[in-house]
This record gives C-alpha cells, structure tokens and sequence, in this order.
C-alpha cells in the first residue's frame, strides 16, 4: 500500500467520493479532505503537509486558478496540482497549465488519474531531491569559502608577525650600537619567530592531514600506546595554553591504560579536545578522567565554559563546522571533524553533552585493540 495524503479542491461530494475510491482502489492509503472555498484552502495548506492537490476547474465560489494562486502563496508552493474536470475547454487546460496546474484529467476518463498521479508523484520527488541537492551544494561552497578565508587569516597572522620581526632584526644589525642590548633584541625577536614558525607548521600540519583524511580512509600506523603517558605529555605540551586560559587541569586516571593505537593520531586528537576546552572554558577548571573499561578505554575532557547548544551538537563534527563566530575564537573549523574521523577509524565512539553557559563533556571511547 502506497500512502498518499491528497487535497481535493471540488464542491460535488458525490465527485470528491470517485475520485478518493479511484486511488484506493489503485492501492493508495489515502488520507485526503475536501475543501471548495478560498479560505478553507489557505487555511488546511498552512495546517498540515501535502503530496498532491487534485481540484475541479470551475466550482462556484472559485476556479482551479485561484487554487493555483492560494498554493503559489502558501509554505508548500512546490505541490503538484491535477485538475480533475468534468468540461473544461483547450483554451482553458491552456491558461491552467501556463499557471502552474501539473496536469489535467477528465472526470469522464478517470481511468486516466493514476497514472497521471503516479507520474506527478515521481516528478515532484525527482524535484525535491534536486532541490535539497542544490541546497547542500550552496552550503557546501558557502562552507568552502568560509573555510578558506579563514585559513587565509590563519596563515596571514603567524607570517604577518615573522615578517615584523624579521623587519626589526634587520634594522638592529644594521644600527649595531651597543652590542648585548642589540643581543638581547635579537634573541627576543628569534623566539617570537620561532613561535610563529610553530604555529605555521601546526596549521599547514592541519591543512595536510584535512586533505589526507578527505581524499580516502585514515591509514593508522597502530603501535603499542600508553594512553595515560600521551596524556601527560599532552597536557605538558599545552602547558602555556592553559596558563594563558587561566585554566587549571587535572587528570584522573588508572596508573597505565594500554592499547594499539596510532599514536600521532591520538596525540591530535588530545591536542584538538585540550585545546578546544581551554579556548571555549577559560577562567574555568579543566578536568580529563581517564578510564580502563576492559576491552575498550574511555577518555573524558570536560570544561566549564560557553557550552554548545542542544541545535549544534551534531552539526560541529562535520567539516568547516562552527558553533561560535570565527572573529571571536579564530581556528579553521576542522578539529572536531578530523577528531572524529581519527576515532571512527580505531572503531571508537565520541560524543558531546552540553549546554549554553554549562561548559562540556566530550567523551572518546577506543577499543584497545591489543590481542587477546
């Protein structure tokens, strides 16, 4: 049984009552109501949804013309609609069609209406899914575009500030004066560029392991891991992070938790989540418990920052994806993205809970992967 949900514009019940058996008997489920003035039809189409509008041509309190124009104004513009007439001229079926009518049918040859509804039907399928692939196409060069201007900003400011201090190491050799002064300009000037020859690395980094990850599957280089090291070392590693963050990290964790994974990988994976934590949560604690589950390990980072609405919960894990605005928090809107292809590659889980001004928890479930 095929369900259809049809509008049936005509002011004869004994009509409306043919064409409905018409379609039961064709196999349609049939839900259906009967309208025959202008205001019912605009208020059923704004109260509930449509697959088709079969309507008598003339009636007398309007014409299938106006039923066009009602549709046309309505929030389901894109619904096909039959004319089922019992005497309509050639000059007239004309204007219908010119006006947006998908078809016309003859009350007298109802044989006809099935195969015209079924091929309406498949048409305006056909059309939406057309239409929601136009849709995702323009967000997705919409989020391409995005994305690079925000890897052109990313980039622009590390080079940006090397350039500078690159500038001014220049023109303190070429003054020379007072020589320890002079070293101790340059050795400050050197360690900034040195950040930022850091940071660019990390970002083209970034960008290289994003086109990996898109042109096929993650190829994982698993070796014999200790993850409550690599977390240690991890929170070493962004140890200017969390003082700039103002944030204090803990971890909890059992006193080894082994498994086969892809060590660089994981390593991402932790920076990408510490990272985000201390960037969303500053002034705030950041707590990261670790737990042996027996075949599979769990690793939760939670802060207690700006949170993540219930609408983007889901959203932020695709790629280009942001929850906040990029003038606000910066980044190129890809870590959460390559942080879960990471962990669906080694067959784990990750999930977020969350709430706006309640901070976040994102757990990570690996399987260890190790030999029975």
């Amino acid at each position: 049984m095929k369900p259809l949900r049809v509008l049936v514009v005509e002011d004869l019940e004994d009509d409306y009552l043919l064409v409905r058996d018409e379609l039961v008997a064709a196999g349609f489920t049939v839900v259906s109501e009967r309208v025959d003035t202008a205001e019912t039809l605009e208020r059923v189409l704004a109260a509930r949804d449509w697959d088709l509008i079969l309507s008598d041509y003339s009636m007398p309190q309007f014409t299938a013309l106006d039923a066009l124009r009602i549709l046309h104004a309505s929030r389901q513009p894109d619904l096909p609609l039959v004319i089922v007439s019992g005497s309509i001229g050639e000059s007239s079926a004309v204007a219908a069609l010119k006006a947006g009518a998908s078809n016309y049918v003859m009350k007298g040859s109802l044989a006809q209406l099935v195969p015209v509804v079924d091929r309406e039907l498949k048409d305006a399928r056909t059309r939406r899914e057309r239409n929601e692939a136009f849709v995702a196409l323009e967000r997705a060069v919409r989020a391409r575009d995005e994305f690079l201007s925000i890897a052109s900003h990313e980039l622009k400011t590390p080079l940006t500030s090397l350039r500078l201090q690159t500038e001014s190491l220049l023109r303190a050799a070429r003054r020379g004066g007072d020589v320890d002064r002079t070293n101790e300009r340059v050795t400050t000037r050197l360690e900034a560029i040195e950040r930022n020859a850091q940071r660019l690395t990390h970002l083209i980094e970034r960008l290289l392991e994003f086109t990996r990850v898109t042109s096929g599957a993650i190829e994982l280089a698993r070796e014999h891991v200790d993850l409550v090291a690599l977390v240690g070392a991890v929170v070493a590693q962004l140890a200017d992070t969390f003082h700039d963050a103002r944030s204090d990290v803990t971890v909890t964790s059992p006193e080894r938790l082994e498994g086969s994974w892809d060590r660089e990988r994981l390593e991402n994976m932790l920076n990408d989540l510490l990272s985000n934590a201390a960037k969303f949560g500053p002034d705030g604690p950041i707590a990261v418990e670790l737990e042996d589950l027996g075949s599979a390990a769990r690793l939760r980072i939670i802060d207690r920052g700006i949170g993540i609405a219930d609408v983007d919960q889901q959203r932020i894990f695709g790629p280009y994806e942001r929850a906040v605005p990029e003038r606000h928090y910066g980044g190129f809107g890809i870590g959460l993205w390559l942080t879960r292809q990471i962990v669906e590659a080694h067959g784990g889980t990750i999930e977020v809970q969350s709430a706006p001004r309640a901070g976040s928890t994102f757990t990570v479930t690996l399987p260890k992967g190790l030999p029975a």
